[in-house]
């Protein structure tokens, strides 16, 4: 029992670490998001206003909530597969050994699996089969992710761990010959251990394959992007919209045309919504003012949509 509660609590230590530099870091991402979602869709917000700050950090603050959730839970995942990933290292160490002639010792060890990664393995789970659906080739490429996540934070682990020994044998007041030796292992461990926790973060946004799906949820999730809404609006805008779109047996406010089967893309920021429709077949973006637009939601929000839903407008 003892045992169990010192496993789960060096766990537990390790992730608050890894999950306090994460924080920093997924906000800055954030941020950067959110300006590289408005370039993606060609809207630049205009008359923005003081409080308007404060939602764009809520909304990088949702993205960095977001992505750090996914990304512990892809370490998780990979956790749980370890068992296998471990037996492959070893394999690929003893053919090289093979191969050169001579045994190869890893510099860093393989965290073995712990009980705690389990609720984490599991919210990565069902996060790849929102975003992947059918695309088995998105699972595929996710779960690699999860695998070279974990062996990145299991060097992160070993490499902080060896850090603080060498730190211990600097900090001694006995001259030893190896004291000098430390300081350069110490600074070698310190490199290592910033460089995997940076890859750590940015691995499953380079080559995970649903960065744009990360991006969209967040916006989602900050209410700047709504799927499935009804929107009311008024001349001369409703002259632009295809009367394909009307919606029917809805009360409408007097003057205003009600419309569903429309994107929009972003709201909340400056002085005019984005949305986004099909008409004949060709994708159209138009910006309407707030005071010119009334949007309701139709159906319960969905930060990940499932592959049953209906397709967005690209």
């Amino acid at each position: 029992m003892q045992s169990l509660l010192s496993t789960f609590e060096s766990a537990a230590d390790n992730l608050m670490k890894v999950a306090g530099a994460a924080i920093k870091l997924s906000i800055a991402l954030g941020s950067a998001c959110v300006i590289l979602y408005s370039i993606r869709i060609g809207h630049f917000p205009q008359g923005l206003a003081l409080g308007d700050g404060l939602l764009f950090l809520l909304t990088a603050g949702c993205f960095g909530f977001l992505y750090v959730f996914f990304t512990a839970g892809l370490v998780g995942l990979g956790s749980c597969l370890s068992p296998l990933t471990n037996q492959v290292l070893k394999l690929s160490s003893w053919l090289i050994s093979k191969f050169r002639g001579k045994k190869i010792d890893p510099a860093y060890e393989l965290e073995p699996f712990q009980w705690p990664a389990i609720p984490f393995a599991v919210m990565a789970a069902l996060m790849i089969f929102a975003l992947g659906g059918r695309d088995y080739s998105v699972s595929l490429k996710l779960l690699a992710v999860a695998v070279m996540l974990h062996i990145f934070y299991s060097v992160a682990i070993d490499a902080n761990r060896k850090l603080r020994v060498a730190q211990r044998l600097q900090d001694s007041v006995i001259e030893t010959p190896e004291k000098a030796q430390t300081a350069l292992e110490a600074s070698k461990h310190k490199n290592t251990y910033n460089i995997v926790c940076f890859l750590i973060m940015l691995l499953p946004l380079l080559i995970g394959g649903v960065s744009g799906q990360l991006v969209d949820s967040a916006m989602r999730l900050a209410n700047v992007r709504i799927e499935y809404p009804v929107i009311y609006t008024k001349a001369p805008y409703d002259q632009l919209l295809p009367e394909s779109l009307i919606a029917r047996n809805l009360k409408v406010p007097e003057g205003y045309k009600a419309y569903e089967g429309i994107s929009v893309r972003f709201r909340g920021f400056g002085s005019t919504t984005v949305v986004a429709f099909k008409d004949e077949g060709i994708e159209r973006q138009l910006e309407i003012p707030n005071d010119q637009l009334i949007v309701e939601k139709k159906t319960p929000k969905r930060v990940f949509p499932m592959s049953g839903d209906q397709p967005e407008a690209k």
